[in-house]
């Protein structure tokens, strides 16, 4: 048994734990119980494996706690609920120096106090977000409240004139219900005056509300217009307004609009560091992404005479042991959300069958490495943005970006680059030449002899990082007394394994399809009468035929659903059922020329058919207009003949009477005609065929003859 954080056990008696936190340097094990809400507690490590042996405890594959919700779904009181517990997580696991601590009660209670008086909240509260915390499989997700176990979901309220709410205690009159409009107002206000470089506070905001949309005009006494305040039954209170606030209010759009960019970035966005920080701690401690246009020109997968550019490489290192735990290979531009999430979602999950797809079969042991990091590490660009933020949060990790013109933070990734160049460029035809993408005046076009497709590209790729992760020296890499005593090799897949069991770093472990959801792109498709149907492709399902997703389509017509997919590989999609399951939809057999082709590739192969079909339909047209030239010529002389015959005697009637037995007499003079025709071919077949044999009568004799002439004359010689 393999112990990783995340792991569920059960007991015989049906008592499930998961393993919050293990350090393999100290065999320091705690777990928590997932049927009650209590601390984690300690567990010995030779106990827990010795009641495993016995088969008193059994590892549960699937994981029933971890939550995959479509974050579109959620409603603005999930994400407000779920993103305050995990800003008060975070900040209490930033009090304490070292994770372990955290299950110190005397650690664990100094940073509680803290956490109350910072975020006002009780004890329990900040207890309980804990312990969902780390039940949850320590996610963002975790968090999320069970709204969908309370209230009645999908039904309206029914709204009425009586004021919602207790009653004021003073007596005054109670307000009014905040609507739609009224909503409306608040937006407009906070645009208005609150989200702008004045800075104004959050009261005068509410009184400048107040003004412009809660007053009426009145003429005073001296004839001048004042505004007037409403009844106060028809007015908004300033506690539904911070209410309201509340839900609407963006944090990050409120500090730019209000202090700049410049502001946010500099004192309000994560930096935690630099690029090495807690690395020491072991392996998934922290990683480093970063995105390169490789010096080599490709070819096309569906036409090799044509050039398709340079591809982007994203590759994502382990700082601790130098492993490369993940790559993408692209055609997308730099910084492309799409191939930096693939990149991620390749580093978190098994690289079994991504070697596969490209026909490469690994050993036991060669490129294992599938768990989530705590940190990663990024330039400024390949990290960036909300969307990218979101899904990464979304798994409980934290970002960490480079400062700008700082490319000596991230030395590990540049160097990891640079060796995948220098093993490509002696064999690759198409290489950029002294990394200058410049031809010189008179020289030869090197992107001409391009001659890799990027499957094939991505294959050297592979290889190449296979031999980076278990044979590659690294020279430059400092071992410590203890690796030195061991006899630690300075190649990454040593370090790493002795870092798993030597070192503090945790390998956090979740579910394929959580890391998928949660990072793959995703994208519209429609399920249809013939399969569930996405870019000219079908996908089907044993649960979809079952529950008759296609005939219902039939019936009811074609529905869209929202799909997650793999760009390197479209064998398969993925998709949320009506059971909240994330299950796979797999390519039908009648389309296996997509199979484990990827986007860039497919839409290739669809454009390619489509310029052919394009030149064949300019082909048809102009044979269409022949056919149709010689069909109009036969109707002319079959018009021309029948007007020649044509007896005018005849009248109407007398010329559609009989026409049963015209058609007769025409069947009898047809077949008649039919049998002359194959009497004549034969007669002139057997004709030819008498023809042929005289002349090969005639050709032997003539042969004969002159066999004997030449015979005669060598006699007289």
């Amino acid at each position: 048994m393999e112990l990783t954080e995340n792991l569920l056990l059960q007991y015989q008696d049906k008592k499930t734990i998961r393993i919050v936190y293990f350090e393999h340097l100290s065999s320091i094990i705690f777990a928590i119980d997932m049927d009650n809400k209590r601390w984690p507690y300690a567990i010995n490590k030779d106990e827990l494996f010795s009641e495993y042996q016995d088969g008193k405890i059994v590892i549960l594959k699937k994981d029933p706690y971890i939550q995959n919700v479509v974050e579109e779904k959620l409603s603005s009181a999930e994400k407000e609920r779920r993103n305050h517990g995990w800003d008060i997580v975070n900040y209490l696991l930033q009090q304490v120096e070292s994770e372990h601590l955290i299950f110190k009660v005397q650690y664990r209670n100094q940073a509680i106090k803290q956490a109350m008086n910072l975020y006002k909240v009780s004890y329990n509260t900040v207890k309980n977000y804990l312990i969902r915390y780390w039940r949850g499989g320590k996610i963002r997700n975790g968090l999320l409240p069970a709204f969908n176990l309370c209230g009645s979901k999908g039904m309206e309220r029914i709204s009425s004139d009586k004021k919602r709410g207790r009653p004021l205690k003073s007596g005054a009159k109670q307000g009014v219900n905040v609507d739609d409009k009224i909503k409306k107002y608040f937006r407009v206000g906070l645009n208005r005056y609150y989200y702008n470089e004045r800075q104004n506070s959050l009261k005068t905001t509410y009184e400048l509300i107040l003004k412009d949309f809660f007053t009426d005009t009145k003429v005073d006494m001296n004839g001048k217009e004042v505004p007037v305040l409403k009844d106060p039954s028809k007015i908004p209170s300033y506690h539904q307004f911070l209410y309201w606030y509340k839900k609407f209010n963006d944090s990050k759009k409120e500090i730019i609009n209000r202090k700049g960019t410049r502001n946010y970035f500099l004192n309000h966005r994560s930096l935690l560091g630099n690029s090495t920080q807690d690395a020491g701690l072991g392996p998934g401690t922290l990683w480093q992404i970063d995105s390169t246009q490789f010096d080599i020109y490709l070819v096309s997968s569906v036409d090799r005479n044509l050039i398709v550019g340079r591809p982007t490489v994203i590759c994502c290192i382990d700082v601790y042991s130098k492993m490369i735990v993940g790559i993408n290979v692209t055609f997308e531009s730099f910084n492309s959300y799409t191939s930096v999430m693939v990149a991620l979602a390749n580093s978190m999950t098994s690289k079994k069958d991504y070697c596969l797809q490209y026909g490469i079969q690994l050993e036991e042991n060669e490129w294992e490495v599938a768990c989530v990091p705590q940190k990663i590490f990024a330039d400024r660009g390949e990290l960036n943005g909300k969307q990218i933020e979101d899904a990464i949060a979304g798994l409980g990790i934290s970002v960490q970006n480079a400062p700008p013109y700082r490319a000596d933070y991230k030395g590990v990734i540049e160097q990891a680059f640079a060796q995948l160049n220098i093993k490509v460029k002696p064999f690759a035809e198409g290489v950029v030449k002294n990394g200058k993408n410049i031809i010189e005046r008179g020289g030869e076009d090197y992107r001409l002899k391009a001659n890799l497709t990027i499957d094939e590209f991505t294959r050297i790729l592979i290889k190449c990082v296979l031999f980076h992760n278990n044979h590659h020296i690294l020279s430059e890499y400092i071992l410590d007394e203890v690796m030195i005593e061991e006899g630690i090799e300075k190649i990454p897949a040593k370090i790493w394994d002795y870092g798993v069991k030597k070192m503090k770093g945790q390998l956090r472990i979740l579910p394929e399809k959580t890391v998928r959801m949660h990072l793959l792109p995703t994208d519209t498709a429609s399920i249809t009468s013939r399969g569930v149907r996405y870019k000219k492709m079908l996908y089907a399902s044993n649960y979809s035929m079952k529950n008759n997703w296609y005939q219902l389509a039939r019936i009811n017509g074609s529905k869209k659903i929202k799909i997650w997919y793999d760009p390197r590989d479209l064998s398969n999609i993925y998709t949320i059922n009506e059971d909240g399951e994330f299950h796979k939809l797999t390519l039908l057999e009648h389309l296996t020329k997509y199979k484990n082709r990827g986007i860039d590739e497919i839409e290739q192969i669809i454009n390619y058919e489509e310029s052919l079909d394009s030149k064949t339909k300019e082909k048809e047209l102009q044979q269409k207009m022949k056919l149709y030239d010689d069909i109009q010529a036969i109707v002319d002389q079959g018009k021309k003949k029948t007007e020649m015959e044509k007896d005018e005697s005849l009248s109407k009637a007398e010329r559609l009477k009989g026409i049963r037995d015209n058609q007769r007499q025409e069947k009898d003079l047809q077949r008649e005609l039919v049998r002359s025709r194959q009497k004549d071919l034969k007669m002139d077949s057997q004709t030819l065929i008498g023809s042929q044999e005289n002349q090969i009568q005639d050709d032997e004799l003539s042969m004969f003859r002159s066999i004997q002439q030449l015979d005669w004359a060598d006699g007289i010689e």
